[in-house]
Formats: C-alpha cells, structure tokens, sequence
C-alpha cells in the first residue's frame, strides 16, 4: 500500500496590507501569496486490525477490505487497494441504508475486466448482507432444492410482480419475503382459512389478519406489510382451490353405486 496519500495542494490567498510606507488603502501594493501544502509526508490510513470489531467504523471497513482484497489474492500494499478501499465503503454504506445496490451482487461476475472499484463495492455490499443474515437462493439452481427454499422463490416472484422494489435491493426483497411466508402462515390457521373460505378475508366481527401502522414507512417496513398481504391472499386462494378439488371429488357420478354401508334409503 503507498505510504502516503497523493500530495493534496491547498491555496492560501493572504492579502498583505501592512507593508512599510503604506499609509492609505489604495497606496498599498495588494500581494497576494499562494501557500502550497504539500501533505506527502502525512501517513496513509493503516490499521493493526487486531480488534477491528471493536473500533470505530473507519477502521472496521479498513480492515474487512483489506481481508476480502488479501483473499483475492492481490496485496493491501498494491495502488489498487485505495480505489477498492473507496469502492468498498461505498457499497458498505449503501447497504447500511437499505438502499439499491448500484452494481450486480453475483458473486460469479469475478472477471480480470472488472475494476478494483467494483469488485469493491460489491463486497462492501454483500459484508452488510451476511452480517444482517440475509438469506438468498438462485432459483435458476438446483443446489439446495428444499420446501423452503420452493417457498423462497414463490415470494421473489411475487416480489418482482408487485413492483414492490428492484432485486437489486436485498433489504427489502427479504422483507418482503418474511411478509409472504408470515401472511400464508397466518392464512394456515383453521379459524381464519375456514372463515376466509366461508365468509370472506376479514369476516365480520374478527380481527384483522394484521394491521399496518399509520404514518410514513421505511420502505423495508412497507416491503414487509405488502409481502404479509400478498401472501396472505395467495394462501387463501390456495386454501379455497384446494376446498373446491374435495368437494368436487366427494361428488359421486350417477352411475357408481356407493358403498356398502354408505346406500341412501331408497328415494334419496
């Protein structure tokens, strides 16, 4: 890593008005001098790292970057860490904010083209995202197929169809996938699947499902309500379609006598 920072260069205008033999405003010769600072000799941010988690967030993602960087293969002492450094904390503090990643978070977009920038940025991001436990699948896998993760994949479609943000924010496509899987899960339970089927969503005289808080929402608090919802409807249709299949099974055609036991009296 460069031992110093490039040499910044700091004008100081000083107007000297106080010279010998001037007596009068306009008799004094205006001189203007230009200081330049030269801070080449000032040390470059480095850090120990021994405790990182325990310090201040300057040097916390110093030192998270120069592990991801390291474990690129590349060395923290290279030019290129100061712009992977810049990149990283950017995408870092984008991530702490909830807010839409700028680049692709795919971790196999890895290529010799892509800039120390990006590469920066992106593990910035991501650092924030696994330490928050955000849960991710590639539907487009067939790595780690389970119920779950059949569930997951529903949700992010249903996410994408409700326009409820960019998949390139992993804050609120979470949120609003906890919403999904929280409403169908509410849906499941006997007193309101039946209620649902029978008397409508909300019959009269129960409570609500779940109620949404007045004023102004983050927009993951809002992902969440809408993804409760939307999951909370389709489980209810589920739950109807399902109804109606039995119902139409335990129909008997006309010609198939039922069993034995179960005959109606005669002119039923």
């Amino acid at each position: 890593m460069p031992k110093y920072f490039l040499a910044a260069v700091l004008p100081v205008v000083a107007l000297l008005i106080g010279l010998q033999g001037c007596n009068k405003p306009r008799e004094c010769p205006e001189v203007t001098t230009v200081v330049y600072e030269d801070v080449s000799s000032v040390d470059a941010e480095s850090y120990t790292c021994i405790s990182p988690d325990k310090t201040g967030l300057l040097e916390q993602t110093w030192c998270e970057a120069k592990d991801q960087f390291e474990q690129r293969g590349q060395s923290a002492g290279s030019d290129d860490f100061l712009v992977y450094l810049k990149g990283f904390r950017e995408g870092y503090s984008l991530a702490s904010q909830a807010a839409d990643s700028q680049s692709s978070l795919d971790n196999d977009i890895d290529s010799p083209s892509e800039t120390p920038y990006d590469s920066g940025y992106r593990d910035g991001y991501i650092a924030v995202m696994e330490s928050m436990g955000i849960v991710q699948y590639n539907c487009a896998s067939a790595d780690l197929m389970s119920e779950y993760k059949d569930r997951w994949c529903e949700a992010a479609d249903a996410y994408r169809n409700s326009g409820s943000g960019s998949d390139n924010n992993p804050f609120v496509r979470g949120q609003f996938i906890d919403g999904y899987m929280t409403g169908g899960r509410v849906a499941l339970t006997v007193p309101t699947s039946m209620e649902a089927f029978f008397g409508g969503e909300n019959p009269e005289g129960q409570q609500p499902a779940i109620v949404q808080p007045s004023g102004d929402l983050r927009n993951t608090e809002l992902a969440f309500y809408r993804g409760f919802d939307v999951g909370y409807k389709a489980m209810i249709d589920s739950i109807r379609e399902s109804i109606n299949q039995v119902m139409q099974q335990m129909q008997m055609p006309n010609a198939m006598d039922f069993p034995e036991g179960l005959m109606p009296p005669p002119g039923q």
